[in-house]
């Protein structure tokens, strides 16, 4: 059964997963790989981590979709500007795999076409231990699928949304807690919280908006389980919901012969999901770039 619930009520319960969840993590200092690298912002090699996001997947207007044009081909494309100006080798590796969730990252299964043969994150600890020695930039995002199914049919299912935030904090954390051992001194991690897409049901009627509301207390819940789960393990976040304005409601903006509020116009203007696609566009990835590249 799928159901909103009141505003309070939806604050309420998604606090209590929060604490919950962040009273569940282990604490572990951070490591001279996440304390002190990265004070120089070119990295000698730059490995992209995550799920769909990570591997730059678009829709297409005729239905198709493409991958390798997204946030992390604007990183590298700027990091090795900016290798090439200082007269540096640079290079870049994009293991994120469409369809992963923290369960598959750790124990292999992405459904979608990817080049290892066993996980994503055993082939991230193997390249990690391989450039051990060497200046390298991690960058990670992952949690989103691990909720994404709950929202299906134009409304929130809120069991299972808490769950699935219960579920990619642990999953985050065993994830971080194996790229962090294999991280070498000169090795900088950097996680990413998320966007809310599910803003962009506010034009689409009262139960549009209804849907638009419930999803921010819960996306706010999910960031905060990231942003916990990271500085736990020592890693800065890069705070795509800030720069998505995921809370600004106000002020309202026009949209075709109506207003919507900020937040709606900008999911709508960053992403596809005019057509119901929860992806990131051109612009909406290079947002997610520049907050990344705004921590180096």
């Amino acid at each position: 059964m799928r159901t909103l619930m009141p505003g309070r009520s939806r604050l309420a319960v998604a606090a209590a997963l929060l604490t919950a969840t962040v009273l569940g993590l282990g604490t572990a200092p951070a490591t001279a790989a996440t304390a002190t690298a990265g004070r120089d912002d070119v990295p000698r090699h730059y490995l992209a981590l995550g799920d769909s996001l990570a591997a730059g997947y678009q829709s297409t207007p005729d239905g198709g979709h493409v991958v390798g044009r997204g946030y992390a081909q604007d990183i590298a494309r700027t990091l090795a500007d900016r290798a090439a100006t200082r007269g540096r080798a640079f290079d870049f590796t994009d293991l994120g795999c469409p369809g992963e969730t923290t369960g598959t990252m750790a124990g292999g299964g992405c459904p979608y076409p990817h080049p290892y043969a066993d996980s994503q994150l055993a082939a991230a600890v193997r390249f990690l231990r391989e450039h051990r020695d060497e200046r390298v930039l991690v960058t990670l995002d992952i949690g989103a699928n691990d909720v994404n199914r709950c929202a299906a049919g134009g409304s929130i299912d809120v069991p299972c949304t808490l769950a699935g935030i219960a579920t990619a904090g642990r999953g985050l954390s065993g994830i971080l807690t194996q790229l962090r051992d294999a991280a070498g001194p000169r090795t900088r991690i950097i996680g990413m919280n998320l966007y809310d897409p599910f803003l962009a049901a506010w034009p689409t009627g009262e139960q549009g908006r209804a849907t638009a509301l419930a999803s921010v207390p819960l996306s706010n819940a999910l960031n905060a389980v990231i942003a916990l789960t990271d500085a736990a393990h020592g890693v800065p976040t890069a705070d795509v919901a800030r720069a998505f304005g995921t809370n600004t409601f106000l002020p309202m903006v026009p949209l075709g012969d109506t207003k919507v509020p900020a937040n709606v116009a900008r999911i709508l203007q960053w992403t596809a999901m005019a057509r119901g696609d929860i992806h990131a566009n051109d612009a909406g990835y290079q947002v997610i770039a520049d907050t990344f590249l705004a921590l180096l």
